[in-house]
């Protein structure tokens, strides 16, 4: 003890330790919106990285109950997952490891049950966006909603970008109909509480935001004013802090972020095949990311940003025909977000949907 301490250095700084904030992933799951129609329920998949194997209806095989039906989106935040039930007009909230529920929060406006959408973390909050003009901020430590702000006409995507919140109000796809409202972009100051509901005349439908290299984007999904009722005008915009197109990128028909990349899939409706496409943010360049030759019917994309890892959803053929069965299990194909390349595939639950990284905050030494 003694000579190690003769040997112990002078100076702090030699001997000082550097820690830096790691999430390393330890899987994904797979929100899978169920089907209506049919009276199925939605679930989760989860799929572990170690094992190499997904595993069906985790949340339901943890709690004894079922989520509900259509789910669009979810969240891991903390030591917590956040499980967006639209028609059940609640939030699940779970311990992210074990699954085992923690407290479930009601999307209620004036004490109606209204339809919760797509989820965002951000400062120790989960927001939730919602068909009924309203953002629920739910507080992470009490797990009770303890703010709400106001949106624009059927908001879907919602992002966080330099503390603020901004959703993609899609005006329920009415844009064309004679019966309409406004499809917009609202940006909502956390601190203070105000909304400003942006509107362009280029605006369709905007849905997906995502905040990349410090620039904020935008998906519109276009309407159904094409030829025989196809889906046109979908396109992924550049948008400014007030929401001012500063460019067109490209046609989009959904996206997902990850670090400096956007990956892309264009499959209209009624129109041309599924092309899947990457744009790098720095060098402003558009090009061919997969063949997909994997996928037979794409539903969504999405990204692990610490694996790289790209998801594509992907709903099965339907027996005896030439469409894609929205009432069966589907699958995910897994690619390298570098190369492209095909990785692998799961199966997953009915209209498998987003796929959301299970990841843990982990101090280091740098």
């Amino acid at each position: 003890a003694v000579a190690a301490l003769g040997f112990t250095p002078c100076d702090d700084q030699d001997s000082a330790t550097v820690l830096e904030q790691v999430k390393p992933s330890e899987g994904v799951f797979v929100v899978n919106s169920g089907n209506q129609s049919g009276k199925i329920d939605g679930s989760l998949t989860y799929y572990d990285y170690n094992t190499k194997t997904a595993t069906q209806n985790v949340y339901q095989a943890a709690n004894g109950k079922s989520l509900g039906v259509t789910l669009p989106g979810c969240v891991v935040y903390g030591s917590k997952i956040y499980v967006v039930g639209s028609v059940e007009s609640t939030v699940f909230i779970a311990d992210r490891k074990t699954l085992k529920e923690i407290a479930t929060v009601k999307t209620e406006v004036d004490g109606a049950g209204v339809k919760g959408r797509h989820a965002v973390a951000g400062g120790g909050y989960v927001f939730v966006a919602s068909y009924a003009n309203t953002v629920f901020a739910i507080d992470t430590l009490t797990n009770t909603i303890t703010k709400t702000f106001k949106s624009g006409d059927y908001s879907d995507g919602i992002c966080f970008y330099n503390d603020c919140v901004y959703t993609g109000d899609t005006d329920y796809g009415k844009y064309g109909k004679a019966e309409h409202g406004t499809p917009s972009v609202t940006k909502i100051n956390v601190a203070t509480g105000q909304s400003t509901i942006i509107t362009n005349d280029a605006f369709r439908n905007p849905t997906a935001l995502v905040a990349v290299d410090g620039r904020l984007f935008m998906q519109d999904k276009g309407y159904y004013g094409g030829e025989g009722g196809s889906q046109i005008d979908q396109n992924l915009f550049e948008i400014d802090a007030d929401g001012k197109i500063l460019k067109t990128i490209g046609a989009a028909s959904t996206i997902a972020a990850s670090n400096d990349k956007i990956y892309i899939i264009d499959a209209p409706y009624k129109g041309h095949a599924p092309e899947y496409k990457v744009y790098d943010v720095k060098s402003g360049k558009l090009s061919t990311f997969c063949t997909g030759d994997e996928v037979l019917y794409p539903n969504m994309i999405s990204v692990d940003p610490v694996k790289n890892i790209v998801y594509i959803s992907s709903y099965q053929l339907k027996a005896g025909s030439t469409s894609a069965d929205y009432k069966a299990a589907g699958y995910v194909v897994m690619y390298d977000g570098q190369s492209g390349a095909c990785l692998g595939q799961f199966e997953c639950g009915v209209g498998g949907g987003a796929v959301v990284a299970n990841t843990k905050v982990e101090m280091v030494s740098k």
